[in-house]
């Protein structure tokens, strides 16, 4: 035993003061986890983008005689395909290539409804919420999100 510590008063004084520096984090450490944390779903944030909307299609606008009743929508990244078409009656969808995974309808609020891909890919949601909606999908160990749209 060493001859600073001469009772375990002594010792115990010292591990309370080392201990209490050591809840004392630096203002720049807490400032450089706060920074390292926004990093945590970067994969996620990597968006894919929107490649085809038929509201914005004009060739198709011009062609159609009826009110169109569903919109077409193709969200793509590098390997990967989210196709949705969107109805009064619920959102159906698939994501090619087919991979086993789930899908979740986000809302601004926060996630609507969530639906597993099924062996083609494919996923059924309930109608869409009124507003900006996005998807979100994981799969493999990997999460991406589409870019905001309104439906």
């Amino acid at each position: 035993m060493s001859d600073r510590w001469e009772s375990d008063d002594v010792l115990l004084a010292e591990l309370r003061a080392a201990l209490a520096e050591a809840r004392d984090v630096p203002p720049e450490f807490a400032e450089a986890a706060r920074a390292a944390y926004t990093w945590r779903t970067v994969d996620a944030e990597l968006m894919l983008l929107t490649s085809y909307d038929s509201i914005l299609d004009g060739q198709l606008a011009e062609r159609a005689r009826a009110a169109v009743t569903a919109r077409q929508l193709v969200f793509d990244a590098e390997g990967v395909s989210v196709q949705v078409e969107v109805t009064e009656a619920g959102i159906a969808g698939q994501v090619l290539p087919a991979r086993p995974g789930r899908v979740e309808l986000l809302t601004a609020a926060g996630p609507a409804e969530e639906a597993e891909l099924d062996e083609l890919g494919c996923f059924l949601l309930g109608p869409p919420p009124p507003g900006p909606v996005r998807f979100r999908l994981a799969s493999g160990g990997t999460t991406v999100v589409t870019d905001w749209v309104c439906v």
